[in-house]
């Protein structure tokens, strides 16, 4: 298996462990992957040969602090590529995850640091000769506390063709913060509706707290 193979092992590791599921067993990473368990005892094996998992001896997988820092970086850019296909292309959410899941092992670290820093803050820190947005001033949903009812007061990423405004999250809509899930973003009440969002989109969505 190649290593786009292993690291989205290592992703699926890494994201299992950040959403507190227990320590995945070799039929459970399988299913995760829609992969044959044959199939992945040979990338398993180099990832334990790499410093990257242990393999216990009662076959629960676990992520080294190594594999960790890996598995943290491609979930990252699989999350910001999503959220560009989704909310600035106006994908479909299955299509934006599966063309993120394409390039999330191809695109550079820096490629990714400037578009998380887009989505932030659209226009304002291309090249010469590009516009400059606004500042946005604030506090962003990710920022917020879980139980706040909350106002949105902007959303810096929206765009009119934006899914955002489909989902009823426009300047001026009440919501409320459910919960943060652990690196990966957050829930919230919108309309009777609980949505999940993930950390770069929820960075681009600024409250007010309602008293």
């Amino acid at each position: 298996m190649d290593s786009s193979f292993r690291e989205d092992i290592l992703e699926a590791l890494y994201t299992a462990a950040a959403a507190g599921s227990p320590a995945p067993v070799l039929e459970d990473l399988a299913a995760l992957l829609t992969e044959k368990e044959e199939a992945l005892m040979p990338a398993l094996h180099q990832l334990e040969k790499d410093g990257n998992i242990v393999i216990h001896p009662d076959g629960t997988l676990a992520l080294t602090a190594k594999g960790r820092e890996t598995g943290g970086k491609i979930s990252r850019k699989h999350r910001i590529l999503e959220c560009f296909f989704s909310e600035m292309l106006g994908m479909e959410p299955e299509t934006a995850s599966v063309e993120a899941c394409t390039l999330e092992h191809e695109v550079s670290d820096e490629a990714i640091d400037r578009l998380g820093r887009y989505l932030k803050f659209p226009g304002c820190t291309g090249p010469r000769g590009m516009r400059r947005g606004r500042r946005w001033h604030g506090r962003s949903l990710l920022e917020s506390t879980e139980g706040d009812t909350l106002t949105v007061s902007a959303v810096k990423c929206g765009i009119p063709s934006s899914r955002l405004g489909d989902l009823g999250i426009v300047p001026g809509e009440e919501i409320r913060l459910i919960r943060h899930i652990p690196e990966n973003g957050v829930v919230i009440r919108v309309k009777g509706c609980d949505i999940a969002l993930s950390r770069e989109i929820a960075a681009s969505i600024l409250v007010q707290k309602r008293l």
